[in-house]
């Protein structure tokens, strides 16, 4: 066999071979990108109820329950909440806040970073404030929320 042809022949050879270990490669990487932005389309909302284990760094914990109206509000006149992003979202809530005596002495403001893992559970963390009627903040403490969808 003349010279020339063993040399073309190894070249071909030499480029299937290349060609075939590229493909598994490519269609690998096609794969990962499909599914990088499948996952970038998952959407979640918070909108519905939703019972929540809430713990605080005063120490204290206790349950409630949580909703999220599809107008950005919480069911009440203070409380509200919006999107910022396809999974995340985040809602500030102001409740009176009440001395030993039960009078009202200010109120608590605080403000939640939430995270949805799927449609049905949710967990975020925040800072909440006391503060007083004059608009002074009296103190501070973060709270960690679990939550899980009722309805």
């Amino acid at each position: 066999m003349p010279a020339t042809s063993t040399r073309t022949r190894r070249h071909a050879l030499r480029t299937l071979a290349v060609t075939l270990l590229a493909v598994p490669s490519l269609l690998t990487a096609t794969g990962a990108a499909q599914a990088q932005t499948a996952q970038e389309t998952v959407s979640y909302s918070p909108t519905g109820t939703w019972s929540a284990q809430v713990t605080t760094s005063i120490p204290s914990s206790g349950t409630t329950t949580f909703t999220f109206l599809t107008d950005g509000t919480m069911g009440n006149d203070t409380d509200t909440w919006y999107c910022t992003g396809r999974t995340t979202f985040s809602y500030d809530i102001k409740h009176p806040h009440k001395d030993s005596s039960g009078t009202v002495d200010g109120s608590v403001v605080g403000h939640q970073d939430a995270v949805l893992s799927r449609n049905d559970h949710w967990t975020s963390h925040g800072v909440s404030n006391i503060v007083d009627l004059s608009g002074n903040v009296v103190s501070s403490f973060t709270v960690d929320v679990v939550a899980t969808r009722t309805s």
